[in-house]
């Protein structure tokens, strides 16, 4: 049994997922592509990479399904209002700096997979339904590896190095040895990453179903199963944002969200001031300050983020924004309102996401790139808030929030959020004891 309304379908769970329509075997097959293509951006394909290559096979049906929607008229004017700084950000981009005939498909491509994303061409539950999926393998590999590095010494490599692109080629050594770093030299210590290139990759992919599984309506134990094992990923790939934000999640979850017996998994103050759950922040703590000084790989993620261990060398964070820092520090007058130029290239030294927009389009690229994400964290409730403050955050670290690949697998979670905490379903939700997120279950 279900409501129904020109726009999406309330099934008697009380879970709302835009695009639930969406149910054919193709359909499925479209959310999986776009739910693997931000792994398949590293690796040959027939048109730049497998990643856009995957895409472009799967957009003739995604724009036949978007033409159907704009003959019936189906479309909700709250979702494309949310995405349209992002559509404008991809046609500043377009025509900023310099104009070509590639900039122009690559511009309207983006453009009008954004516009079929907030029409609800893509089926939301499948997609995140594989992303869970693929976070826990990646999960199940990490454990594997470690198993095997330290009882056999022995290093089970699951990337293809061969079918790599050549710019990719900075990884290889990492990827068959698990102890070297980009730059050639050794890491110290153990640093698997399963079948994503680097750690920093499988946090970034990760760490959205990590956020949906823990702070979502409605705990199930399946989802709290799932919860470990992708943490356990995050912490043994020794990425200092995917240990920061592991953390982060779970105190959140033991502060606000965890209830006693209760499963409703809704954050209220109440919850923090609760004699049980600061016991259970308490212990947290205290366990965490034990494997700091007993546990070699915690206490080396920890060093690596906030102390170099010399003089001369940067910490992980400082080394990721100091030179990004001095380089945006030089603009002035126009290069600061509309950037300097696109092409970075011969920039050798990492750009976060944030860096590389102001440098590369200026103040107004900023305003637009973050628009939607400002607008969700004051619109978004729940898990989605909270992803939302994750995604800005780490934007002044890494690049691919901005990136192609990495920027749609964020909105099209986001873009669910936009519908299913609305208040009003929300509070329909709460009042029946709904479990929200049966609709994507395992």
């Amino acid at each position: 049994m279900y409501i129904k309304n020109r726009y999406f379908k309330i099934y008697k769970y009380g879970f709302i997922t835009y695009g639930i329509d969406n149910n054919s075997l193709v359909d499925r097959f479209c959310a999986f592509i776009l739910a693997i293509s931000c792994i398949l951006q590293h690796y040959k394909g027939f048109y730049k990479n497998a990643g856009f290559s995957a895409l472009l096979v799967i957009s003739p049906y995604i724009l036949l399904k978007l033409l159907k929607k704009m003959v019936n008229g189906k479309f909700d004017s709250r979702c494309l209002l949310a995405i349209s700084p992002l559509m404008l950000f991809q046609l500043y981009k377009t025509f900023s700096h310099d104009i070509s005939f590639s900039k122009l498909l690559y511009g309207a491509f983006m453009m009008v997979f954004f516009f079929a994303i907030a029409s609800g061409c893509v089926n939301v539950r499948y997609f995140v339904k594989s992303a869970t999926h693929i976070s826990c393998i990646a999960g199940v590999c990490l454990i594997i590896q470690y198993i095997l590095y330290y009882l056999l010494h022995f290093h089970l490599q699951f990337v293809p190095t061969s079918l790599l692109l050549p710019e990719s080629s900075i990884w290889i050594l990492g990827a068959k040895t698990g102890l070297i770093n980009i730059t050639g030299r050794s890491n110290g210590f153990y640093r698997p990453s399963a079948f994503f290139l680097e750690p920093s990759h499988l946090f970034i992919y990760c760490f959205p179903v990590l956020c949906l599984l823990l702070l979502s309506p409605n705990m199930k134990p399946w989802r709290m199963k799932m919860a470990f094992i992708i943490t356990a990923g995050m912490v043994l790939s020794t990425s200092g944002m995917g240990l920061g934000v592991a953390i982060g999640l779970w105190g959140v979850y033991f502060a606000l969200y965890k209830n006693g017996k209760s499963d409703e998994n809704i954050a209220r103050i109440r919850n923090l001031i609760s004699p049980k759950n600061v016991g259970i922040l308490i212990v947290f703590l205290t366990v965490l300050t034990v494997m700091y000084f007993e546990v070699d790989i915690f206490r080396n993620i920890v060093i690596r983020i906030f102390n170099s261990g010399s003089g001369n060398q940067s910490t992980a964070i400082n080394g990721r924004v100091r030179l990004a820092r001095m380089l945006v520090g030089g603009l002035l007058g126009k290069s600061f309102i509309f950037g300097v130029t696109d092409n970075v290239s011969e920039i050798e030294f990492n750009l976060s996401g944030f860096y590389a927009t102001l440098y590369k389009y200026g103040l107004i690229g900023i305003f637009l790139s973050y628009a939607f994400y400002v607008q969700g964290l004051f619109k978004l409730k729940g898990a989605y808030f909270w992803l939302t403050c994750i995604i800005v955050v780490i934007s002044f670290f890494t690049a691919h929030t901005h990136g192609t690949f990495y920027m749609m697998y964020y909105i099209i979670v986001l873009m669910d959020g936009h519908y299913a905490y609305d208040k009003k379903f929300l509070k329909r939700s709460i009042k029946t004891g709904s479990p929200w997120n049966e609709g994507w279950h395992i």
